[in-house]
């Protein structure tokens, strides 16, 4: 258990870089060819107008927490965990009760921070989707988006149990790389689909990993033996 404590971090920061790079590329191919994203951009736009009705602001305290449990449910479900009760509520708050187990927990505790699972829903019915119908399965992907991004802002606080259990550092970390990997995914998505994107991002990870071990230590082992062939000429 020590060992693997030691080496999230590293895994995390690692996750974190690799994300970084991807997401820089994603995004700058999206504003050269913005009219591909304009009706995730308006689904984006549209829930901060739906945002001024009246029966959305009565309701959105409950949305979040129901997103929020809902998110701890569905990776626990991933996980093999027994989920005994869900509660949400409005006004005070919510929670699941599981089963415990050795691995996963820390997918589970943050999931309501980085993972948008609306999101996901409407980006996997877009596979099944006419291209005709692309359009308004884009718009829901940046509506539902938009409601997670309110979410993440609103709950994402150090005073979180889900955060401090698992340590401020190591939280946030996690949340920003795995923010990064679903924007990511998100880009690539409304582009080529879900299954390409994903087909795409992970060979890619392994070229950069590869590309930075070479650099780092092929490059300096070529020089350390070059070295020492100088001194024993």
């Amino acid at each position: 258990m020590k060992l693997t404590k030691h080496l999230a971090y590293p895994l995390i920061i690692i996750f974190l870089l690799l994300n970084l790079h991807q997401f820089w590329i994603a995004g700058l191919w999206a504003i050269k060819h913005y009219t591909l994203y304009k009706w995730f951009v308006a689904g984006i736009g549209g829930y901060f107008m739906l945002r001024l009705l009246p029966f959305i602001k009565r309701n959105e305290s409950f949305m979040q927490t129901f997103s929020h449990e809902l998110s701890h449910t569905i990776v626990g479900l991933m996980f093999g965990r027994k989920i005994y009760s869900f509660r949400a509520t409005a006004e005070q708050g919510g929670e699941i009760w599981r089963s415990e187990g050795r691995f996963g927990d820390i997918f589970i505790s943050l999931a309501p921070y980085c993972l948008p699972l609306f999101t996901y829903a409407f980006l996997l019915l877009r596979i099944i989707g006419a291209w005709k119908q692309m359009m308004w399965f884009d718009i829901f992907i940046g509506l539902t988006l938009a409601f997670h991004i309110v979410c993440f802002a609103t709950q994402t606080r150090n005073y979180q149990t889900d955060i401090s259990n698992q340590g401020h550092i190591k939280s946030y970390l996690f949340i920003a790389a795995f923010w990064l990997f679903n924007a990511t995914i998100i880009l690539l998505s409304i582009r080529k689909g879900i299954i390409n994107a994903a087909a795409d991002l992970f060979p890619q990870y392994w070229e950069d990993i590869s590309m930075v071990w070479k650099y780092l230590f092929q490059s300096n082992i070529a020089t350390i033996l070059h070295i020492r062939r100088q001194k024993r000429s």
